[in-house]
């Protein structure tokens, strides 16, 4: 019996070893990628930003702002990272990372809008996006409020890959070749849809809730304060939508008084508001209700820099 309890145990020792092993090898592969996926959660959470200007926020922030126009017309190296479907909380562990590191970026551009407001309740959109920095003190905190158990994520080999085998093998592939799957489309951080809306709304109406709006208004205001420390100017952008979605975001107004309140209350805080973009009602320049098209980007990114340039006047 103990020679039957001995061979057990080795051999558990043994499997996780193999499984902590194989977890290693794929999230370092996944960390060697600089594509789509990849490229600009590394230049951040690697501390590799070069550029003034730094746009961060959800997929509006990647397909709204195209960085060719800001560049060309500001004159400033700048740069977009955003996640698509991040909430407050996954925003957090993006201009957290921005604030807290040694990096050139003097403007935080933080793109914000109704839905970032409203709490994800269906888990961590695109997880694995994630992988090779569980061991980030912001992305580990921020995350861990929309999944509490991310601990088995960051702990126990392999578990991560559950329902993610494709990144498994994505980062096998990458640790033994490297730059085999390092496609990058974008233009530092950009890329804009080329299609044009049917004007179909598929949004959903949705309530944003008071104690969402207070929190992600209390995490803005520590952006805010960090912002300030750090000797950096912050602008609060809240994105185009399509002027129908008015009446679909219920508490729309009270966000955008709170994101007003915000910039009143810091000498290092604008408030860009595009709710009443010239633009929100032209079906043409939209990709769907809520994200521009590339032409839409490229009119609107030509407004945001006239607004842009008075925030450089002022602080140069």
């Amino acid at each position: 019996m103990k020679l039957f309890l001995y061979k057990s145990v080795a051999l558990l020792i043994v499997v996780t070893i193999l499984f902590k092993l194989l977890d290693v090898l794929a999230v370092s592969g996944l960390s060697n990628l600089k594509d789509d996926d990849y490229k600009d959660l590394d230049l951040l959470y690697n501390n590799k930003i070069d550029d003034e200007l730094l746009i961060l926020g959800s997929s509006r922030a990647w397909n709204h702002f195209d960085i060719k126009v800001i560049e060309e017309q500001t004159g400033i190296k700048s740069r977009v990272i955003g996640l698509s479907g991040a909430d407050f909380n996954m925003q957090r562990a993006l201009w957290e990372q921005a604030l807290s590191s040694e990096n050139d970026v003097k403007y935080i551009v933080h793109v914000v809008g109704a839905l970032e407001f409203s709490r994800r309740e269906d888990g961590i959109f695109k997880k694995y996006k994630f992988f090779p920095y569980f061991n980030n003190q912001y992305v580990y905190s921020n995350l861990s409020n929309i999944q509490p158990d991310l601990w088995k994520d960051k702990y126990v080999p392999l578990y991560k890959f559950h329902g993610n085998y494709k990144y498994f093998l994505k980062g096998i592939k990458s640790k033994f070749k490297p730059n085999t799957s390092s496609l990058y489309t974008k233009y530092k951080g950009y890329r804009g849809f080329e299609d044009i809306w049917d004007g179909e709304i598929k949004v959903d109406s949705k309530v944003i809730s008071q104690d969402d709006i207070s929190l992600a208004t209390s995490f803005i205001r520590d952006e805010a304060q960090l912002a300030n420390e750090k000797g950096k100017v912050l602008i609060i952008v809240y994105a185009p939508e399509f002027s129908q979605t008015n009446a679909i975001f219920k508490g729309k107004q009270t966000i955008l008084n709170k994101l007003e309140s915000v910039a009143s209350e810091n000498d290092n805080v604008y408030f860009f508001n595009y709710s009443e973009w010239e633009g929100n009602t032209d079906v043409k320049l939209f990709h769907n209700a809520t994200h521009l098209n590339a032409v839409g980007a490229k009119i609107f990114s030509q407004s945001f820099v006239k607004d842009m340039i008075e925030v450089l006047d002022i602080n140069n």
